[in-house]
């Protein structure tokens, strides 16, 4: 019971501390652009997973520029889909498919982990 609960604890604790580096890239892609899905491919990690990969493409002033992304997006399912494409506007290739918005889902886990090392310390 309270290894649950310390995963649940240390899985909150990673999330926040990412969340402070997310947020600092959504501030650097502040401007807006249509990208379009030009691929998706499978991917092996090092622990013998596969997981999906997709290339956008989006334009900024005229020129191209592709981002690889593994994150899920629901805007896209299949190829030739379109979405929101966020940019650094002084690096146009620095760019992310969608912005953190908000932190509540992290400090939720966070919370749900002690609560239940308290619980299973009883």
């Amino acid at each position: 019971m309270a290894l649950a609960g310390f995963i649940i604890l240390g899985v909150g604790i990673i999330l926040l501390i990412c969340y402070p580096i997310s947020k600092s890239k959504n501030k650097r892609c502040s401007a807006q652009t249509q990208g379009t899905l030009v691929k998706i491919f499978d991917t092996d990690s090092s622990d013998g997973n596969v997981g999906h990969a997709h290339i956008y493409s989006y334009y900024v002033n005229g020129i191209e520029y592709q981002l690889k992304s593994t994150a899920y997006n629901k805007q896209v399912d299949q190829v030739g889909d379109q979405c929101t494409i966020w940019y650094n506007p002084k690096n146009p290739k620095e760019a992310q498919e969608f912005r953190y918005e908000t932190n509540k889902v992290y400090t939720i886990i966070l919370i749900c982990g002690m609560c239940w090392l308290c619980w299973a310390s009883l």
